[in-house]
């Protein structure tokens, strides 16, 4: 019971000291997804060519 009350404390008093920035680690982790997408786009273009030339060859 005391670790509810302790927590509703500090969501009610919580002034923002001390907080972290994540704003460069979220820029990265937006480009990280970026690439990601762009890779696995270029994946998804090769397997569909790759299969066209099996289909073709048989």
């Amino acid at each position: 019971m005391k670790s509810i009350l302790n927590n509703l404390r500090r969501i009610f008093v919580d002034d923002g000291r001390d907080d972290r920035d994540f704003t460069e680690r979220e820029r990265q982790l937006q480009e990280v997804h970026k690439h990601l997408l762009e890779a696995a786009d270029g994946l998804a273009r090769a397997a569909s060519i790759l299969a066209d030339v099996i289909r073709l060859r048989h």
